[in-house]
């Protein structure tokens, strides 16, 4: 487990992409592997004894509910504004203190917003007895199969996927179901070799325990290589097997909510 050099070196599309991004924030792609050394955790052996696992995770931060499981007078405020919502065309979602409203197609989904104030208050109300959540050992291998690469594939950023962010890349990645429709599955998000489902965005974390019992994001950071127009590679980094956010603190538990995701385990 874990990552410390290249298993093959990238090749020229990733760094080129990843030299040109870093000349724009003043720094260099030479001798990478001591920078992506001190963002990934060491290597080191693990035991991972066997498992159910959740196939897809769940947010944590929110909860969708239906109309009809809505309260005609207590809700009122949120019915009022998803009629309005319904006739606009100006936005696919909608943010409110409490709740939230997606445009899915024809659909409108409603989130209510689950507040709770820390991992410890959140799992007490969502895990029972029964049920835990994967530690970052135990991630990293679900994800990873016990890969000694970056990402599950390779060490270099595969640039005919079918990537969030970076539609533009692969164009002709439409595919039509068995009723006709069309799919635009990000392949990220599709099962892995255990038959798993993982986030594939940069943007979203999924919520692991540490040794010491905290908790830990994985499978992403906030989305702020992203942001900072660091392309392909960096923006996706963090999505790599071994990816560990050493920023995370920086915030509190409250601030990551709407990014925060889990599955369930239990542990044989």
């Amino acid at each position: 487990m874990g990552w410390d050099n290249w298993f093959e070196e990238p090749d020229s599309t990733v760094r080129m992409d990843s030299e040109e991004n870093l000349m724009k924030i003043g720094r260099s792609f030479k001798k990478p592997e001591d920078r992506l050394r001190r963002m990934m955790t060491p290597v080191r052996k693990a035991a991972i004894g066997p498992m159910l696992v959740e196939r897809n995770t769940q947010p944590i931060g929110w909860t969708e509910v239906t109309a009809e499981e809505l309260d005609a007078e207590k809700d009122a405020e949120l019915l009022g504004r998803l009629e309005v919502f319904k006739r606009s065309v100006k936005s696919n979602r909608e943010y409110y203190p409490s709740y939230r409203l997606d445009r899915d197609g024809e659909h409108i989904r409603i989130y209510l917003f689950n507040d709770s104030e820390n991992f410890e208050d959140w799992a007490d109300s969502t895990l029972n007895q029964e049920f835990d959540i994967p530690t970052e050992d135990e991630w990293e291998y679900m994800y990873g199969a016990g890969c000694r690469t970056l990402f599950p594939w390779g060490d270099g950023m595969d640039y005919s996927m079918n990537l969030k962010y970076f539609e533009g890349l692969k164009d002709d990645r439409e595919t039509s179901t068995p009723t006709g429709a069309i799919s635009h599955s990000y392949d990220l998000e599709l099962p892995n070799v255990f038959g798993l489902r993982f986030l594939g965005d940069p943007y979203q974390k999924e919520l692991t325990k540490t040794e010491d019992g905290e908790s830990t994001g994985k499978g992403g950071e906030g989305g702020a290589n992203h942001n900072g127009g660091l392309g392909v590679f960096f923006s996706y980094l963090p999505t790599a097997v071994y990816y560990r956010d050493k920023h995370e603190d920086e915030q509190e538990w409250v601030e990551w909510l709407d990014q925060l995701h889990y599955r369930r385990i239990v542990r044989l």
